[in-house]
């Protein structure tokens, strides 16, 4: 997989990043890591083109929540996640949607919880849009500075293996978490 975004790395990673902003995919970072590593010199690019997708990806499972409601992304988290996603969106709208944009919590549900609740989509674009865009500078910059510092060249392989291996680890869990609480 790693060597498909390496290869096609501009369109893999946009259409990677529309995918994971309504899908439950391990988050951006599997795909930046290495790109960031290989070719740090387009660090910017690489930020852009996640926060593009991350937003065109919002906006579509926006629109599937405001199509289908609750059942949307009902198979996906429990009654209990949602009541709190829900509750959180309604008391804190587009605050809870740049929050959760720039943190590691499961985004993707982001554009749902939006979506069903009916937030404002040019407000949520704009918060979304945004967070993701601050998140993906930082973490390309971040790993910018560590290729120039330390000699990745050497352990970016494993940097990245590891980075991959962490995020579909911590996927993994969540989805058998939510599977037994759904039992």
């Amino acid at each position: 997989m790693q060597d498909f975004f390496l290869i096609w790395q501009d369109v893999g990673l946009l259409l990677y990043s529309v995918l994971k902003a309504f899908l439950p995919l391990p988050s951006l970072e599997v795909i930046l890591t290495p790109l960031c590593l290989k070719n740090p010199q387009k660090w910017v690019i690489y930020a852009m083109e996640g926060a593009i997708g991350t937003c065109v990806g919002g906006a579509i499972g926006y629109m599937i929540a405001k199509l289908l409601g609750k059942k949307a992304f009902s198979s996906l988290v429990s009654e209990e996640d949602m009541q709190k996603g829900e509750d959180m969106v309604k008391r804190y709208g587009v605050v809870a949607v740049f929050i959760g944009g720039i943190t590691p919590l499961p985004d993707f549900l982001l554009a749902y919880l939006a979506g069903f609740t009916h937030m404002s989509l040019p407000l949520f674009l704009i918060s979304d849009g945004s967070a993701r865009l601050l998140r993906s500078l930082v973490v390309c910059y971040v790993l910018k500075t560590l290729k120039t510092i330390l000699p990745f060249d050497a352990f970016g392989i494993w940097f990245s293996l590891f980075i991959l291996v962490y995020f579909l680890f911590k996927w993994g869990y969540k989805r058998v978490r939510t599977y037994h609480i759904k039992k």
